[in-house]
């Protein structure tokens, strides 16, 4: 074959070559662009706020989480303190590759009425909204925590700029008041809210009166101790009290789980494993 030939033939074939490549590389290109717009965006985690009881601290919920976090199961993302004037102190933040996000707020002021500890909650929930933008949420509430939780969402229902709650778990809350006789035994039990724990309460009988404004789509589970049988109860709140939100939480939305033992002891029972268990399954359907 004569020279040019050869070298015709050649660019010839690198030209087929380089086209070939192109396409290809643009098909890829195409399909990537393709794939990516018809991909749904990443679902932002749903953070879950725990919420302490009368007289809580740091420690009503730091082992629960500790244990939550330590088996993988969910991430301690923010601590939130509230001082008693009110002010919102925020340490931490929420990622959105964060798995099962959990919050912790924890009261300056740990015996304020059920008015002012929910109004603190309010306000707390706002600013996750409008700065974090946190639109859905879960709470978690140990005794009285429970009860402001509650109160929370009925106070909130209809409002804008709030988290859409999703789920709630009561842990030993006394939705009845507290056992009257062991309560008062403690001369230590003082301030606004221990006169809101005692039966028939004024704010007690309210969070009953405002049922009609719990958000019907909140899935519920309430979560009581017994600690020795026959006896009912956890030592402080009964079981019929610790139940009774059953009366405000439509049926299908409700669920409730009794544990056993001196482990089911009221302040021990942020502290039992079987409790964990029941959380983390029934907020991310982690049961083992």
């Amino acid at each position: 074959m004569p020279y040019i030939q050869r070298r015709n033939a050649i660019l010839a074939m690198i030209c087929l070559f380089l086209m070939l490549s192109l396409s290809t590389v643009w098909f890829s290109y195409r399909t990537d662009k393709s794939n990516a717009a018809a991909a749904p965006p990443a679902q932002k985690p749903v953070p879950t706020v725990f919420v302490h009881g009368y007289k809580g601290t740091a420690r009503s919920f730091n082992g629960m989480l500790g244990r939550l976090e330590k088996s993988g199961t969910a991430e301690k993302a923010m601590v939130i303190r509230v001082t008693k004037d009110g002010m919102i102190v925020v340490n931490g933040e929420i990622s959105n590759r964060a798995r099962h996000p959990m919050i912790q707020v924890i009261f300056s002021d740990n015996r304020a009425s059920f008015r002012q500890t929910a109004g603190w909650l309010e306000k707390t929930m706002h600013i996750l909204y409008t700065k974090y933008d946190v639109k859905e949420a879960n709470l978690v509430g140990h005794s009285m925590g429970g009860l402001i939780c509650t109160k929370y969402i009925e106070d909130t229902s209809g409002r804008r700029q709030y988290p859409d709650i999703q789920k709630l778990v009561t842990i030993g809350s006394p939705y009845e008041g507290v056992l009257t006789r062991v309560f008062k035994q403690n001369p230590n039990n003082t301030g606004d809210a221990a006169r809101d724990l005692l039966p028939g309460s004024v704010a007690l009988k309210a969070l009953y009166a405002n049922k009609s404004r719990f958000n019907p789509h909140i899935q519920v589970l309430a979560i009581a101790g017994v600690v020795n049988k026959p006896a009912s109860g956890d030592s402080l709140v009964s079981l019929d009290s610790a139940l009774f939100s059953r009366f405000i939480v439509p049926k299908k939305q409700y669920t409730s789980k009794i544990v056993y033992g001196k482990n089911a002891q009221h302040s021990s029972l942020h502290e039992n494993k079987r409790v964990d268990r029941l959380v983390a399954d029934f907020l991310w359907h982690a049961k083992k």
